[in-house]
């Protein structure tokens, strides 16, 4: 979503131009010592499926040398507090900074004080919700999104530039984190920071494409090298898109189930996550519930006992034969078969356990003291 506009100093016509999503509408300008422009940003009718209500908005600059003379645009720096009259300015920098308004329909007059345009200069004011990613990784080769040239930089600020739209892995110089492209707009390489990050041509981090677009990555357990897709929920919250897998049956610490349809292993909570990982608690698992539906967690595929859900957040909850004996104290010899009450089911260190039931999702508690669950676990960075 980009838009742009147009005056010329010294002139009385204004020119702009617009999609249908955001608008920049021009007020006025102060052709002084310590110029500013104003212009009005807004959007009607948004669908929060396609755009963003936080845009990135920057202006560049063209100097006036005379009246048959102009310069090169560039970029304008922007210095003093952005003045608006609606939403939230945020992670302001001498290029830019984010507006963040209301979703659907939004309107707010900018005021922006500009430091390096002199007294005459056109201008120009833009606004984008898509800040720069990486939007593949392909046999070795990064290709990022936005307007290049891009700047990486990694967790200790250390940066490196990249000139085009593409870099190859072995071409990086340092492990980036954040990202920002030439209009100053900051975004992530990969949100996920930890360092059991695992990434190559099949396993990619990156803002899922459907949904809530929300990340996604995979983390490998240095404990036995399984593979696990993580995604970053709306509790600010990673969480294991899938049960955990470490099998530590050898120490009766855990149980495999037989075979691959069971695909369960059910552990004790000391076993359950990788380092780094733990389980939710209880007021964890209570916010998720508040905040998201049952539909927005179940998978997208319709089963015989519950329904069919939108997976939303790429969560990926599915149907599991469920192990519900009385003391569960005894280490398990078995893994059940069936799939008609029992769904997905988490473990917390308060004993807590979560299901999906039957065929109308709702979630119960159980509150005596499972302690033989398959689990899932979170992470906060």
């Amino acid at each position: 979503m980009k838009t742009k506009l147009f005056i010329f100093a010294m002139l009385a016509s204004v020119a702009a131009s617009a999609q249908t999503t955001v608008q920049i509408t021009p007020i006025s300008a102060t052709y002084t010592n310590s110029p500013t422009v104003q212009f009005k940003v807004s959007w009607t009718n948004q669908t929060t499926a396609n755009h963003r209500n936080k845009v990135w908005v920057f202006v560049d600059f063209q100097p006036v040398i005379s009246l048959t003379q102009k310069g090169n645009w560039q970029p304008a720096t922007i210095t003093g507090t952005v003045q608006k009259t609606a939403g939230t300015v945020s992670e302001q920098s001498n290029r830019g900074f984010f507006l963040e308004g209301a979703t659907t329909n939004f309107s707010s007059t900018v005021t922006v004080e500009l430091s390096n345009t002199g007294t005459q200069f056109n201008w120009c004011a833009y606004a984008s919700d898509c800040p720069p990613n990486v939007g593949d990784y392909n046999n070795g080769t990064y290709t990022l999104r936005g307007t290049p040239p891009f700047t990486l930089k990694d967790v200790s600020g250390t940066t490196q530039k990249v000139l085009g739209k593409t870099i190859v892995q072995s071409s990086l110089t340092i492990t980036p984190i954040t990202m920002t492209d030439a209009t100053g707009c900051p975004g992530y390489f990969c949100k996920y920071i930890g360092s059991d990050l695992y990434r190559n041509d099949t396993y990619k981090c990156g803002l899922r494409t459907s949904g809530a677009k929300n990340w996604e990555a995979w983390i490998k357990d240095s404990r036995d090298n399984e593979l696990y897709r993580v995604v970053l929920m709306p509790d600010d919250n990673w969480w294991t898109a899938e049960e955990m897998r470490y099998d530590a049956s050898a120490t009766h610490q855990s149980y495999k189930c037989p075979t691959g349809e069971m695909r369960m292993i059910y552990n004790r909570p000391n076993v359950a996550c990788p380092a780094g990982w733990i389980l939710p608690s209880v007021a964890q698992f209570l916010w998720l519930h508040a905040n998201v539906t049952d539909a927005e967690l179940l998978a997208a595929h319709t089963y015989q006992y519950y329904g069919t859900g939108s997976d939303k957040y790429g969560f990926s909850l599915i149907p599991d034969p469920g192990r519900y004996d009385s003391s569960n104290e005894s280490y398990p010899q078995s893994c059940r078969t069936d799939f008609q009450d029992i769904s997905d089911s988490w473990d917390t260190s308060d004993g807590l356990r979560l299901h999906a039931l039957s065929t109308l999702p709702r979630w119960y508690w159980q509150t005596n003291a499972l302690s033989w669950n398959q689990v899932r676990c979170i992470r906060q960075l």
